[in-house]
């Protein structure tokens, strides 16, 4: 087994969902310099939802406590792994569905869960 394989990816892949992640943040008025009102109904012209003012808002008390960086790196973290968690259940046929989420069985690009009716 390749072990730089997998430090490449894991490496590559933490760098990745950070960026994701901090991405995401910006359309939420979340940015590492600024953080828009955390009251506010709507953020970059998009009224947001009793749910997604709560959640900004919970998302926001962690910056405050932890800080930014620390809190886009928790949360790029838990992603990784529940990605890594859904692909190690799809090999090994551990799904309830049976159905492949992140890959297909008969080799197609597109996962068997976008392309089964």
């Amino acid at each position: 087994m390749d072990k730089n394989a997998i430090k490449k990816f894991a490496v590559w892949a933490r760098t990745e969902l950070i960026a994701r992640v901090s991405l995401k943040g910006v359309e939420y008025g979340i940015t590492e310099d600024n953080i828009e009102d955390a009251n506010a109904d709507s953020v970059g012209g998009k009224v947001l939802t009793a749910d997604e003012k709560k959640q900004r808002q919970a998302l926001i008390a962690e910056i405050n406590d932890k800080g930014y960086k620390q809190v886009m790196e928790e949360v790029a973290y838990t992603w990784f792994n529940r990605l890594i968690a859904v692909r190690f259940m799809e090999v090994n046929d551990y799904l309830p569905s049976h159905l492949r989420v992140l890959s297909s069985e008969s080799g197609k690009v597109e996962p068997d869960l976008v392309t089964t009716p």
